[in-house]
């Protein structure tokens, strides 16, 4: 099988008017390539983090439009509200399938909230080991908590707090086990 999914981070950064102390997910531009299909490379803003870690449930876990992990995989740079997207971004469906293969089908970009305006990939369907699919989506998330070190947030509401712990407990707890295995 040659190489069916690239994800990588072309730039990362807070939100403009906010300030780093305060935003609590990271923001930017990547390059997705699912099978031999760019589906992003340009200028749109994606939520960083936040796609990581939809990202890193997928790794033992399906995800479709019946069986969410995540909103989307790639969400929407637009806010500062964790795992909260607006309808913009990107989203796709993992299953993983016998002898630890993992399939990305149905990949639809919502560039705006109308939903009727959705770009389809119809037929893109792409299959690789997951001992491929895994690594991407680790080096993708190492690439993204890496922004946030030595940043201390300044959370003034108690409910952005815990959210804010609950996202970096599972986000940690989630890249610590597939870092294993993905040596």
């Amino acid at each position: 099988m040659h190489r069916n999914f690239e994800i990588k981070i072309l730039e990362q950064s807070w939100l403009k008017n906010c300030s780093a102390n305060k935003d609590l997910c990271s923001h930017g531009r990547i390059s997705l390539v699912i099978g031999d299909t760019k589906i992003a490379e340009d200028k749109e803003i994606f939520g960083i983090s936040e796609s990581a870690l939809a990202m890193l449930r997928t790794i033992d876990s399906n995800h479709s439009k019946d069986n969410r992990v995540a909103d989307r995989m790639i969400f929407h740079g637009c806010g500062t509200i964790l795992m909260m997207g607006c309808p913009i971004g990107i989203d796709w469906n993992v299953s993983h399938l016998e002898g630890q293969v993992v399939q990305i089908s149905d990949v639809v970009w919502y560039p705006q909230t109308d939903i009727n305006k959705a770009v389809h990939y119809n037929g893109l369907i792409a299959k690789m080991p997951l001992s491929e699919y895994c690594p991407a989506v680790v080096s993708f998330a190492c690439q993204a908590r890496e922004f946030f070190k030595g940043m201390k947030k300044e959370i003034d509401d108690n409910f952005d707090k815990n959210q804010y712990e609950e996202f970096w407990a599972e986000y940690n707890q989630l890249l610590g086990e597939y870092s294993k295995k993905s040596e």
